[in-house]
């Protein structure tokens, strides 16, 4: 990839469509529009040509008009990518998007590679390797959480936190630093218990951060909902309720379902990932012995888990053993059960049996019929509160996070290292070393293979 080269890509999709763009960037943008465009004014471009303006008229190849447009040209750097940039907005015929795409490249442009646009932004200073990712975010956001995630990201959502990090780091780095260089004269220029201080300050902060990606990540890409329970509980047909589709197999047959069933749906603008699994219970069939492994993967990746019993045929002594039982699957105190009676239109519980269901916060309801759903869906965003959004601060980038983990990691062992009495050096590694992988999520310590990966998910107009 050479940067110095100049660009063209679609910036719309190759779909038949109202209007579409086309984006040049880079020092002969303007030479090549002024080849290209022909104002209505029967005038030059190069003659009119202003910084910010938009421009009616013709793209021609020789005699030939290939469509009329509006031109939009900005000067560096007062442009996305920080470079000249010209886009073009023509009628959305994806004939007449490849015929200008192939003009523009015969008068001296390439095609742009994955993420290029996007990538020659960060590399100009015109922002942060972290509101570059939040570009990609923001495009593929497909409900109001994960949108007003990407929105706050590319605002610099959390980027105030990391800086404030990693200026922390660097000024006690820089103190050990001189203590490392001043060492004959044993000079301390950092008091020990400010620095313990200080370390165990941001080993918090660090926490919260990291902490946050799993609620994060769910506002992103969905909230993991598990559908468990014993065969013929009635989780397919639950499934198949709420996405109002026969989407799982629904049989009077046990181990019907010997897959997990995953689906998204939308509600209340937060987005929710259901996984219909397979009946837990022992068995010596195969197939349905890896379903079942399957579901307590299921478990084990939900942040709730819906667990149906069935209030036609059991008890309440086995249900509260069968919670028991769930209960050791779960690993992750943060993961909710919620326990779904099912069928309650044909129960056979008592009152007393109902009173205890309810002090367990069960939620009755009837997946065949359709009825208790709303409470039950409530119930599940509860675990979702939009609210955090405004208010708090969420790491939903994957390489974001293990970047994060890293530096935690680096703090606490400066904090052994500390306890322990060593010289300031061996603190001293471990806080650049912090440094760094702070400086890995904005990109001001980056390497070109990080770079690549990061842009090649772009679209190649981003």
């Amino acid at each position: 990839m050479n940067l110095q080269d100049t660009i063209v890509a679609p910036a719309t999709g190759n779909i038949i469509s109202a209007l579409g763009i086309v984006r040049i960037s880079g020092d002969k943008a303007i030479e090549i529009a002024c080849n290209i465009f022909s104002p209505n004014n029967n005038r030059k471009l190069s003659d009119i040509l202003k910084a910010n303006k938009l421009y009616y008229g013709s793209i021609k190849e020789d005699n030939r008009i290939i469509d009329e447009v509006v031109l939009s040209v900005f000067v560096a750097p007062n442009s996305f990518t920080g470079e000249d940039v010209v886009e073009i907005s023509h009628h959305g015929s994806p004939y007449i998007q490849q015929e200008m795409i192939r003009l523009i490249v015969s008068k001296g442009a390439r095609l742009a590679d994955k993420g290029e646009f996007s990538m020659r932004s960060f590399l100009n200073g015109k922002m942060n390797l972290s509101q570059t990712e939040a570009i990609a975010d923001l495009i593929q956001s497909n409900n109001s959480t994960s949108h007003l995630l990407a929105m706050k990201q590319l605002r610099g959502n959390y980027n105030e936190e990391l800086k404030t990090l990693r200026q922390r780091f660097l000024k006690i780095a820089s103190l050990l630093e001189l203590e490392i260089d001043f060492s004959a004269e044993q000079e301390v220029f950092v008091d020990r218990n400010e620095l313990r201080e200080e370390l165990e300050k941001t080993s918090k902060s660090l926490e919260e951060l990291t902490n946050s990606f799993k609620q994060g990540n769910s506002f992103k890409n969905g909230l993991p909902v598990a559908i468990v329970g014993k065969p013929n509980s009635g989780k397919s047909t639950l499934m198949n309720a709420i996405l109002n589709d026969e989407r799982s197999i629904v049989s009077s047959i046990e181990g019907t379902t010997r897959d997990t069933i995953e689906e998204v749906i939308n509600i209340n603008g937060i987005q929710v990932r259901f996984i219909d699994t397979a009946g837990i219970r022992n068995s010596d069939n195969e197939i349905e012995k890896e379903g079942i492994r399957r579901s307590l993967l299921a478990i084990e990746k939900a942040q709730v888990v819906l667990y149906l019993v069935d209030s036609s045929t059991e008890n309440i002594d086995s249900i509260q053993q069968q919670l028991q039982e769930i209960n050791q699957e779960v690993y992750s105190k943060e993961k909710e059960i919620i326990l779904v009676a099912n069928k309650s239109d044909i129960s056979t519980f008592s009152q007393q049996d109902t009173e205890t269901l309810s002090q367990l916060n069960a939620v009755f309801i009837c997946a065949k019929e359709r009825k208790g759903l709303d409470k039950l869906l409530e119930r599940i965003t509860q675990n979702m509160n939009i609210e955090d959004l405004n208010s708090k601060v969420f790491v939903c980038n994957e390489r974001h996070y293990n970047a994060l983990m890293n530096a935690l990691i680096d703090v606490n062992l400066a904090l052994v290292s500390l306890e322990s009495g060593a010289d300031a050096d061996i603190i001293s590694f471990n806080i650049r070393r912090a440094t760094e992988n702070i400086g890995s999520i904005t990109g001001e310590i980056c390497n070109d293979d990080i770079l690549s990966n990061i842009f090649s998910k772009f679209c190649i107009g981003k």
